[in-house]
C-alpha cells in the first residue's frame, strides 16, 4: 500500500508561522508535522509515500529526501507549484506517481492522531468498499451523513445550509470527516477521466458524485485522539493522551 500526504496547503490559519515555511514543517513538540505523520505511518508498515507540493516546495522536498535516506523509505513528489488542485485534483494529478497499487491511503499533513489506519483496510474488506473515510462524532460546521449501513449518502454545511447528495432523512447519522481515507486506485482513475488531472475539485464532492455507482463507506474512530493542527494555539497544547 502507498500513502499520499496532502501537504500543499498555504497554511493561512497558521500565519505568521507559515510566512517562512510550509505548514508541513511547522514544529510540534520538537518535530515537524510531516515527520510526526511519516513516523506514525512507517510504524504501520508504510514504506512508499507521495507528497504534494505548492507552498515552499523546496523546503519540503529537502526535508523529505533527507528523511527518506535516513529511514530507507521511498518518497515521490507531486508538483502543484503552478496551481493548487484541491483534495480531489491532487489525487488525480498524482495518479502516475501512485501507480498501480490496489489502494492508496490519503492523509492530511496537519492531522495529529493515533488512529489505527489498519482499521480502514479491515473495514474495506468487510464491506467490499471502494473507499473508506475515517470519521468521528465531534462538533463541526460540515457533516458527512451515513445511512443505516454506514454508507456515505450526503454532506451538509450547517452554517450556510449548502448540501450535496441525497436529501437528509431519518436514519442518517452525521459525522465529522477526519481527513484520512483509504480508496481503490481504480476510483481515482475514474475521477481522472471525469474531472481531468489538472483541474481543482473536492474529493468529498467526487465521493458524493460516486455514491450511486460505488460503495463509499464511513468508519467511525471511537478510540484514541484526533486533532486538526490548524491554529497557532494547537502548537502550544501538549500532545493528547
Amino acid at each position: 500500500m502507498i500513502a499520499f500526504i496532502l501537504a500543499a496547503g498555504l497554511g493561512t490559519r497558521l500565519r505568521p508561522l507559515t510566512d517562512n515555511r510550509p505548514k508541513a514543517l511547522v514544529e510540534y513538540e520538537g518535530r515537524p508535522l510531516l515527520e510526526h505523520l511519516l513516523e506514525r505511518l512507517r510504524g504501520y508498515g508504510f514504506r512508499d509515500f507521495v507528497i504534494n507540493l505548492h507552498h515552499f516546495p523546496d523546503m519540503i522536498r529537502r526535508f523529505a529526501m533527507e528523511y527518506a535516506r535516513r529511514e530507507e523509505v521511498k518518497i515521490a513528489f507531486s508538483d502543484e507549484t503552478g496551481r493548487l488542485l484541491d483534495t480531489g485534483g491532487a489525487l488525480t494529478h498524482a495518479l502516475p506517481l501512485i501507480g498501480k497499487e490496489q489502494t492508496v491511503l490519503v492523509h492530511n499533513v496537519d492531522v495529529l492522531t493515533n488512529s489505527d489506519v489498519r482499521l480502514l483496510e479491515r473495514r474495506m474488506r468487510e464491506t467490499d468498499a471502494d473507499a473508506v473515510l475515517s470519521v468521528r462524532r465531534r462538533d463541526t460546521s460540515r457533516y458527512l451523513y451515513a445511512d443505516g449501513e454506514g454508507r456515505l449518502r450526503a454532506w451538509k454545511n450547517i452554517k450556510s445550509g449548502q448540501s450535496k447528495g441525497e436529501a437528509l432523512q431519518e436514519g442518517f447519522t452525521p459525522f465529522a470527516f477526519s481527513g484520512i481515507h483509504l480508496l481503490k486506485t481504480e476510483l481515482v482513475s475514474e475521477w481522472a477521466e471525469i474531472y481531468g488531472t489538472e483541474n481543482p475539485f473536492s474529493v468529498i464532492d467526487a465521493y458524493l458524485d460516486s455514491v450511486h455507482v460505488r460503495n463509499i463507506v464511513l468508519s467511525e474512530q471511537t478510540e484514541g485522539y484526533w486533532k486538526d493542527m490548524g491554529k497557532i494555539g494547537d502548537f502550544h497544547a501538549p500532545m493528547p493522551v
